[in-house]
């Protein structure tokens, strides 16, 4: 676990229902990427998701992995655990799933 910066940021987005590409850019859309932050996606309200829209999940992460320390993903989907590890590798950016928003934040709050 990397040591907490002075200024870390933390940004919260929320995905919800079934999630394409649209929803997802619409989104991201608000975030913007600067170190030292740790990003905290909250899926719990989300349903399922298109390939491609988890395919540009990746591709932002990997085009922004620079800018951000840490990804904490919110769902208490098991499956969706193990997703977030292959999408960690996937696009080299540190991401760890969480069951509750409370444990996502701890871990966040620590500098990922």
């Amino acid at each position: 676990m990397h040591a907490p910066a002075a200024s870390l940021s933390i940004d919260v987005v929320e995905l919800t229902g079934h999630l394409t590409c649209e929803a997802l850019d619409a989104a991201l859309a608000g975030v913007e990427p600067r170190p030292p932050m740790v990003l905290v996606v909250d899926c719990r309200a989300m349903t399922g998701y298109d390939a491609e829209a988890r395919r540009r999940f990746v591709e932002w992460h990997r085009e922004h992995r620079d800018r951000i320390a840490a990804v904490a993903v919110v769902t208490e989907k098991r499956l969706w655990h193990m997703i977030v590890s292959a999408m960690s590798l996937a696009s080299g950016q540190r991401m760890r799933a969480f069951d509750a928003m409370d444990q996502a934040r701890a871990w966040a709050a620590a500098g990922g």
